[in-house]
Parts: structure tokens; sequence; C-alpha cells
């Protein structure tokens, strides 16, 4: 802090002395916010203490407004016990909450784990936790259930964050029993959608072979909602308990044995259009046809069939991701006035009341 005095003036003899001085100019000093205080279930709180520069006289000093820190609270859940195999397991995870909320946007995972009979973590997965602003700047729940299909039994772990784009921010992870230990058969799968659940499909591997109808195949499978930017498809991963892995329902080839399109179940949620229009209606989806050039009338009687599209498949020890690759090539496969076909192009799908959207 700078200072200047001024001199001493003698004058008036021996009777009177006078001083003139300059006031000392105030430096602003910022204080530092105050820690937030973090407590452990069943223990008292633990702060960190505040510091602060020298603070000049209260009249001349400016005051920063404190930020208040809300004190987060911090506990474990478990859920179970799961029987899988004959074998005990519990999941717990650990939840931090503002304000000793633990529900919401109030609150995050930190890490989880699954744990056998006797305590001791199989599996654990953690997550960042960052504090801004009086919230978390991202949240995650976890949670598990038995998972008892056909053939083979297992946990299934769901988990969400947010913030997350639309469709986005959800996983499901498998764990099933490998050589007697609980062992995770696929990684944190996430696709552009949402999990419709398990169910068991069963399948004709050929329709004749030498003579004779093979046997039926059937797998449990798991149905995740994805979309293709104007309709939602309805996509299946298998569950091979004997492998201990997933892998997609289908995986379809072309007339000379290369990777083709798969025809998938659709959800649509037209917007039909209140004028006259027409569609160029393909009898397969190949562009390779000539198409009929089909009217569509506000009140046509329009039935949404299926879709054939190009489905990618990513997987690492971690996470499994699925989607369609090429909106561009998507066909949709539709009734209108009771003629059938196929159409594709975003032109024809607007005209039958499907824009795009996500």
């Amino acid at each position: 802090m700078s200072k200047s005095v001024s001199g001493c003036i003698l004058a008036c003899g021996m009777a009177m002395l006078a001083c003139s001085g300059q006031p000392k100019p105030i430096e602003a000093v910022q204080a530092t916010p105050q820690a937030a205080a973090v407590t452990r279930a069943n223990a008292s709180p633990v702060s960190q203490p505040a510091t602060t520069s020298p603070v000049p006289p209260a009249a001349a000093q400016a005051q920063p407004i404190a930020q208040t820190v809300p004190q987060v609270v911090a506990s474990d859940h478990t859920e179970g016990p799961f029987n899988v195999g004959g074998q005990i397991f519990t999941f717990v995870k650990h939840v931090q909450g503002v304000g000793g909320h633990t529900s919401g946007d109030d609150s995050t995972v930190e890490w989880w784990e699954l744990r056998d009979a006797a305590g001791k973590a199989v599996y654990r997965r953690e997550y960042p936790v960052a504090f801004e602003n009086g919230t978390f700047v991202e949240t995650d729940d976890v949670d598990a259930r038995e998972l008892k299909a056909s053939f083979g039994q297992g946990i299934l772990i769901e988990g969400g964050e947010l913030p997350s784009a639309p469709n986005g921010g959800w996983w499901i992870q498998i764990f099933g029993l490998m050589n007697g230990k609980l062992t995770p058969l696929s990684g944190a799968m996430r696709a552009d959608g949402a999990f419709l659940g398990e169910k068991i499909e069963s399948y004709q591997p050929s329709r004749m072979f030498r003579g004779q109808q093979p046997p039926t195949v059937s797998h449990d499978v798991l149905k995740f909602r994805v979309w293709t930017g104007n309709v939602n498809i309805v996509y299946g991963v298998i569950i091979d308990w004997i492998q201990g892995k997933v892998r997609p329902e289908w995986t379809c080839l072309g007339a000379q044995g290369q990777l083709s399109g798969c025809h998938y179940q659709i959800e649509a949620d037209p917007i039909r259009e209140k004028e006259m229009t027409f569609v160029r209606l393909f009898p397969e989806p190949e562009n390779g046809f000539t198409p009929k050039h089909v009217v569509v009338k506000p009140d046509s009687k329009i039935d949404y069939l299926e879709a054939e599209a190009f489905v990618s498949w990513s997987a690492d020890q971690d996470n499994v991701s699925f989607g369609v690759s090429d909106p561009d090539k998507v066909w949709i496969h539709v009734k209108i006035d009771g003629q059938d076909g196929w159409i594709s192009g975003q032109e024809d799908f607007d005209a039958v009341g499907l824009p795009q959207a996500g």
C-alpha cells in the first residue's frame, strides 16, 4: 500500500503546532469464498477454514458478496440381494447429495459396486464429480435388478446421465456367471433411443435342409428403440449366455455376400400434410426398380410396416454403441390406400408425414 506524508510546518512560534496529511489510498481486497462442508453419513461435518488477505478499516473496505455453498451429504444405498446361479450378490452405490437430498438433480452417484455374499467387491465403476454454482455440473444415477431370462440369469445394471442429448444419456450393462464368477457380458450399451426390455425370439435358420425342416433356434434378446431421423426401429441384441457376450440379433448379407441393411419393426408418429401430394413407390428397397407414382391425399389410409437400415455396431471392454450409420439409405415399407411398396428420401418421407427430426 503506497503512502505519502506531508511535512509538518512549525508556525505561530511555540504556541501552536499544525500538521497536514493526505489519506492513505485503499487497495481492494477480494475475499476467498468459504469451502464447501462435506458430511459423511453418521459423521460430523468437516469444513476447510477460509483464508483472506489483511482487511483495511471497514469504513473504506469494498465488501464482496459471499457465495453460499450448500452442504454435501454422502451415503451408501444397497439393492438386492440377487440370486444368480445359486450365488448371492448385492449392488451398492455411493451417492452425494446437495443439502441432504439424495434424488433428482441434487444428487449424483460417485461409484457403484457389485459385491458377493462375503461383501467383497467383484466389480466397481467410478464417475467424476464436479460441483459448481450450488449444484452438480453433471449427475449420474444407477440401479440394478435381477435378470431372469429363459436361457440364463444374471444382473442388469441401468444408468442415466444428466444433462444429456435427446434420446441419450442412458445405458445398460449385463452380468452373468462365467466359470462360477460374476462377469460383465457386455460393456455399457447405449444408443440414440431407449431400452425396451428383454424377450425370447425364435428363428428358423433356413427353410429346408436336405429335405428336412431344421429345428427352431431361440435366444434371449434385449430390445432397443433406435432413432433413424424419421422413425424409430426396434433393434435386438442377443445375450449369448454360453460364450459370455452379447451380439447383434441380425447381420444381413446381399446377393453377392456383401453386408446389406436389415429389416426392422418400426414405430412411427406421423404428422400428415393437409394438401394432396404423391410419392414414388418402389416394389423393393432398391433404386434400380421402376417406381409407381402414387397420390397421397390428406385422408389417405397409410400403414407404416417396416424399415430397412444399416446399423453400425462398436464394442470394446467398457462400452457398446449402435445406431443407424447412414440415415440417407433408410427405406420405409408403407401401404397407401391398399398400394404396397417402399419409399426413400426426405421428400417422400415428408409426403407420408414423417419429417426429419433429432
